[in-house]
Parts: C-alpha cells; sequence; structure tokens
C-alpha cells in the first residue's frame, strides 16, 4: 500500500487514526491480552466450583430437613399428627375423675390430610346428673386441647344406659347429653344412644349427623307413644335431628 495509506510495509507505528480504538486508552494497559491456564489449573478450578456447589446442596438438605422434621413434630401445625393426638387424648380423659378405663381409641383418615380420632369412654354409672355435665365438659376440653391441625377427636362417653357423643363442641357436646338424658327419663326405655354417625368425611356436630337410638321394651301401642315421645324430645333439645327407636 502506499505511503499515504493507513498501513505500511514497515514496522507498525503509532497511527492516529486509532486513537478512539485504543483499548489502552480506554480500559487500561492490561487488558491487551489475558493468559490462558494450563490443564492442571483449569481442572483445580473446576473441582472447586464442583465442591463449592456440593456444599451448598448439603447445607440446604440439612437446613430443609431440619424445618421439615420440626413442622412434622407439630412447629406451625402443619402436618396432621393422629397417633400423637390420639394419645394425649387417651393420657388426658383418662385422669379425668369419674371415667374408668378408656377403650377402643383408633385413628380413621377421612380425607387427603384429615383424621377422626374416635375412643369410648367408660364413666362411672353412679355419677350424678351435674357430675355427668362436669365430666362431659371435661372431656370435651380434652378432645379440644388434643385436636390439633387435620385431627378432630370424638369420643362416645358409655354412663352405663345412656350414651354420650363428645366433641370439641361444648355446647354440642352439652345438649346430646341433656337429650340423652331427657329420653332416658321417658316410660319404657331401657337404653338410649346419643352419638354421632361416621359419613364419608367423618363425623360432624350437625344435627343431621347425629345417631340417636332409643331401645324401648314396650310393643304395640306402647312402643308407638315411646318413639312419638323420643321424636319430641329429639326436635326440641337438638332440632333436625332424627331419632330411631327400637326394641332390645
Amino acid at each position: 500500500m502506499s505511503a499515504g495509506g493507513r498501513h505500511t510495509d514497515g514496522p507498525r507505528g503509532r497511527d492516529p487514526w486509532d486513537d478512539d480504538d485504543d483499548l489502552d486508552t480506554a480500559f487500561g494497559p492490561d487488558t491487551a491480552s489475558i493468559r490462558a491456564r494450563s490443564r492442571p489449573e483449569r481442572v483445580r478450578a473446576g473441582t472447586a466450583i464442583v465442591l463449592g456447589v456440593i456444599g451448598v446442596a448439603v447445607v440446604l438438605v440439612v437446613v430443609l430437613g431440619v424445618i421439615l422434621s420440626g413442622v412434622q413434630r407439630g412447629v406451625g401445625g402443619v402436618f396432621p399428627q393422629p397417633e400423637a393426638d390420639r394419645a394425649r387424648f387417651v393420657a388426658a380423659a383418662s385422669a379425668l375423675p369419674g371415667v374408668t378405663a378408656v377403650e377402643r381409641a383408633r385413628s380413621e383418615k377421612t380425607s387427603f390430610a384429615g383424621y377422626d380420632v374416635t375412643a369410648l369412654v367408660r364413666a362411672d354409672p353412679a355419677l350424678g346428673a351435674e357430675d355427668r355435665r362436669a365430666l362431659v365438659s371435661a372431656v370435651s376440653a380434652a378432645a379440644a386441647d388434643a385436636s390439633g391441625s387435620g385431627v378432630r377427636i370424638w369420643a362416645d362417653v358409655d354412663f352405663g344406659s345412656q350414651q354420650v357423643g363428645v366433641s370439641d363442641s361444648e355446647d354440642a357436646s352439652q345438649r346430646r347429653l341433656r337429650m340423652a338424658g331427657q329420653l332416658d327419663a321417658i316410660g319404657g326405655v331401657v337404653g338410649v344412644s346419643c352419638t354421632f354417625a361416621a359419613g364419608a368425611d367423618g363425623r360432624s356436630d350437625e344435627p343431621a349427623a347425629q345417631q340417636v337410638t332409643v331401645r324401648s321394651a314396650g310393643t304395640g301401642t306402647g312402643f308407638a307413644a315411646v318413639a312419638a315421645a323420643a321424636e319430641q324430645v329429639g326436635d326440641d333439645v337438638f332440632p333436625g335431628v332424627q331419632v330411631r327407636t327400637v326394641q332390645p
């Protein structure tokens, strides 16, 4: 190329046209080149990166495991623990005055994350009306305390001739007790059960979900009279409940 061009055949000198593109001027003298790393250096760098990633993953796994185990032990109340709740209720109910035994305590899955815990609480048949009310309140409180996330406690309290369903709702439990007492007072009645039916979605305190059975030794018109009186008691004490009268 001629001497008037930008390039010459001789050694390259500083070209004033290159000032705008000069990396040394724009970024400093150390940007001109970077030394290529050797293979051992690349191996060591890659190993350090891999070990760092593994270390971070291990820490995350440990932290998540601690969090999940804590939640499963009840921290945050996320996961149902039917067996732990069942054991807690059995221990509390067994210690109540007037309770002679807690039997048939078992857990039953009612939905994806829902459980019913049911138990039979045997009470002293000699308990008076006031003591029965106090016991039902205490069992209801124990059921409320023991119920956890997705777990609900239900108990049948057996007073001998009367069997009363108790849940974590004291109001519903006391209504069942009151209904059982009034049904048992009907002439010709030999036994009463005021509990709850086990539906597809578990048990409920709703009137339609109650299971009320009256046993009568009467026959003919006497039996019909007992059945009519029992239905009236149900309407008065627990509106919407269905009362079934059967022979022993």
